[in-house]
């Protein structure tokens, strides 16, 4: 398993838009450009960027031509022969884009505001009850709201009606990771090692992407 996250979405802009427009493929291009502002055609060309930096970074190939299919519920998988499976996230500050061999689901959240009503909509009591007892309300909840999301992810399902037991009615394994201002989650349904790396990448990095030769 591999993950990449970046979180520094602020630093790109029109500049990187515009040298996405000339090394996206036709589809993911397309894909895009039905964002209408900035800010969702960004995040949608570095989730691109990243998952074919981890391709290159998997295979040793350059050069790899893939697309998407998806499910009835819309999850995401390669339309190729690619022996993998991915899933990708973002949130408003970053992207996380997790490569595998088995089923895999990711979810990226901010740190933000506790909002007991929504905890009370998504959280069952058990769960009610670890967040009312810990030192941070607030990173307790993105923590399981997270480890929700990526669950959903990894099942391919969508969020169901299921969303307050969803961590308790499936056997599946997530681990959660904290960095500075997010959250990071990712399910399987095979354990997990804690002590798999996140590797966060540069603006640099990033950009380095465009060039084929530069993923590895």
């Amino acid at each position: 398993m591999k993950i990449l996250a970046f979180d520094r979405l602020d630093d790109l802009g029109d500049d990187f838009i515009e040298r996405c427009m000339s090394f996206l493929p036709a589809w993911r291009k397309e894909q895009m450009l039905k964002f209408k502002h900035n800010r969702g055609k960004i995040e949608c060309a570095t989730a691109y960027l990243m998952l074919y930096a981890l391709l290159h970074l998997e295979t040793g190939r350059s050069n790899i031509d893939f697309s998407f299919v998806y499910n009835e519920h819309g999850k995401p998988y390669f339309d190729c022969h690619l022996d993998c499976y991915f899933s990708i996230s973002h949130c408003k500050s970053a992207v996380a884009v997790a490569l595998s061999d088995d089923e895999i689901g990711i979810d990226v959240e901010e740190k933000s505001r506790y909002k007991e009503s929504l905890a009370r909509y998504v959280c069952n009591d058990e769960e009610l009850k670890e967040i009312s007892g810990s030192d941070d309300e607030s990173a307790t909840f993105i923590k399981l709201w997270t480890r929700k999301e990526a669950v959903f992810k990894l099942l391919g399902t969508g969020i169901t009606h299921d969303i307050k037991d969803i961590l308790s009615n499936n056997d599946v394994h997530v681990i959660t990771k904290e960095f500075d201002g997010i959250v990071l989650s990712v399910a399987s349904k095979k354990e997990i090692d804690d002590a798999v790396e996140t590797i966060f990448v540069s603006k640099e990095r990033l950009l380095s992407f465009f060039g084929n030769e530069d993923c590895g």
